[in-house]
């Protein structure tokens, strides 16, 4: 999986880069100055390659997790929820964290060690999956293996809205594990070869949930429509620069959306946001479930549609966007809470900029945090 499937090259980039990047990107540069234009940028709290946005409840209130070789967290229950209040340090388990997911009770992590070889340079030696213990609140290895640059190991969740139906999976090669408590289960049994199914496929990295059932996918990114209190009745996943969507799991229609390489999903009431190679996009819903309007979302239109936000300005087409949440659904875009990562390659684009974004109402802007 491009998103949790780390690299030495990419680790030792993640690790460093952030360290000596301002002395070799200055803040003049194209994108910097374009977002400068628009709005004053916060100071960057929360920097890095922030792969996944992932919701778990912990101490009884909704919260927002990210990792950037630490974990940060930060409430979004109800008093909270449109409010830009400063994500908290998390505990962290030993390595550095690149990957979490999380089911209804358990939050997990991967990390990998990085240590000093013969030569005095950084290698890494080792990836561990572990699980928090709220009740100890420690972290407890479940899982380590040497470091194999090339092997596929990462973590996906559901990451729903309603906490009933957030499950994880574990993979490690062709192998899938449906972490559901402390320890390493059996591995699960696989299809033969179909994808976008309640099986997985050996090739499966995401994953959401139809009605109660989970389904799996080898697409970069799969949502729902469900909010947080009404089931999903459709399913919807990236292919390329597309979106396929499905309201029973087999059939599947295809939408072009016009932008680039679609990495990450997720849905409000007024559009269907994408995370893309080339920044954030978005398309307006074509119908939704009724013609009530407060329904629930259902099918996407083809094309995007220019921003009434600084979105595209700030996740530019300079950089990549893995992941986006947005935490109520039910909102309208301009009145929804929004968070995003941004990641890059580019020499035109600012190294300020990477990591993680968010958008509130009582902001009504996009910016750093």
């Amino acid at each position: 999986m491009k998103k949790h499937n780390l690299k030495t090259k990419a680790l030792i980039s993640i690790f460093f880069g952030l360290l000596v990047a301002p002395l070799f990107f200055s803040c003049d540069g194209i994108i910097f100055h374009e977002i400068r234009n628009e709005v004053e940028l916060a100071e960057a709290k929360l920097s890095g390659d922030i792969q996944s946005i992932i919701r778990y409840k912990y101490n009884n209130e909704e919260c927002v997790f990210v990792a950037t070789g630490e974990i940060y967290y930060r409430s979004v229950d109800e008093s909270l929820v449109d409010k830009k209040i400063t994500f908290s340090n998390f505990s962290n388990p030993d390595g550095f964290v690149y990957a979490i997911a999380a089911n209804k009770d358990y939050l997990y992590a991967l990390s990998v060690k990085i240590e000093k070889d013969d030569d005095g340079y950084n290698v890494a030696t080792n990836r561990t999956l572990w699980v928090y213990d709220t009740s100890e609140g420690t972290w407890n290895s479940i899982w380590t293996a040497s470091y194999d640059k090339n092997a596929t190991v990462i973590l996906f969740c559901t990451n729903t809205p309603q906490d009933a139906t957030r499950d994880a999976y574990f993979k490690n090669g062709s192998d899938i594990y449906h972490l559901t408590d402390k320890t390493l289960p059996e591995k699960m049994d696989l299809t033969s070869g179909e994808d976008n199914s309640p099986v997985p496929a050996s090739s499966a990295r995401s994953c959401t949930v139809l009605g109660t059932t989970t389904y799996f996918s080898s697409a970069y990114a799969m949502v729902s429509n469900q909010t947080g209190n009404k089931d999903s009745t459709y399913i919807y996943r990236s292919d390329g620069k597309s979106v396929c969507y499905s309201s029973d799991g087999n059939d599947w229609t295809s939408v072009s959306l016009g932008g680039d390489t679609i990495y990450s999903l997720a849905v409000c009431k007024d559009y269907l946001l994408a995370g893309t190679y080339s920044g954030i996009i978005h398309t307006k819903w074509s119908s939704r479930d009724s013609d009530d309007s407060n329904s629930l979302p259902a099918v996407p239109t083809s094309g995007n549609q220019d921003f009434e936000t600084n979105a595209a300005s700030t996740l530019s087409s300079y950089y990549e966007i893995p992941a986006v949440l947005v935490v109520d659904p039910t909102q309208n875009e301009k009145t929804a809470t929004i968070f995003a990562s941004s990641i890059t390659s580019s020499s035109s684009a600012s190294l300020n900029n990477v990591g993680l974004w968010s958008y509130f109402l009582s902001e009504g802007k996009w910016n750093r945090e």
